[in-house]
């Protein structure tokens, strides 16, 4: 169980970034609520794809994974940056956040998830108790670091924002060097 959790919160880290960058923008606070439970469905549906797929699933998605975390974080992180030093409606925040573009942060905050579910059937409690697991610790910690981020951006506003984009690409860039550079 211990394997579990420390696999669950390290696959987490990622959506939990993002999930903070898009509490210092300005993706109303409902909207993010609901970008932590679709990352943490995406990454606990993402662990279970390469449970059930394996090694055959994993290989394939080797070959192109990193270049499309890569592309939708340096895409949405570049509109935040870019952004962040314009404010278009003084009364409050518009929804930024897309349905497309929340699909494709779960996709890219979840990919590592089907690579390691490979590894889920091997560590001990059963396949869709680990998904559970992993979806919930998603979530939970993408929550908490919306909470986090979205009590400090009220101190910095636009500079958070465009702070909070550089880190979507930073992100982006750390998958796609991990995996050109085969570190992961």
């Amino acid at each position: 169980m211990i394997e579990l959790l420390l696999l669950a919160f390290a696959l987490a880290i990622d959506a939990a970034a993002v999930s903070a960058t898009l509490a210092v923008g300005a993706t109303p606070k409902r909207t993010v609520g609901a970008a932590t439970v679709v990352f943490g469905v995406f990454q606990g549906g993402m662990a279970w794809l390469g449970a059930l797929g394996g090694d055959w699933l994993a290989a394939r998605a080797a070959t192109w994974d990193h270049w499309v975390a890569f592309a939708l974080l340096a895409i949405v992180g570049g509109r935040m940056a870019l952004g962040g030093a314009e404010i278009d409606d003084p009364d409050g925040p518009d929804d930024t956040l897309t349905i497309p573009a929340l699909f494709g942060l779960a996709v890219a905050t979840s990919i590592d998830a089907l690579a390691s579910g490979v590894t889920l059937p091997l560590i001990g409690p059963p396949v869709l108790a680990s998904v559970i697991v992993i979806g919930v610790v998603t979530t939970g910690l993408s929550g908490l670091a919306a909470g986090v981020a979205g009590r400090v951006s009220d101190r910095f506003a636009g500079a958070a924002e465009r702070i909070g984009g550089l880190v979507l690409i930073a992100i982006g860039l750390r998958i796609l060097v991990t995996h050109l550079m085969g570190w992961a």
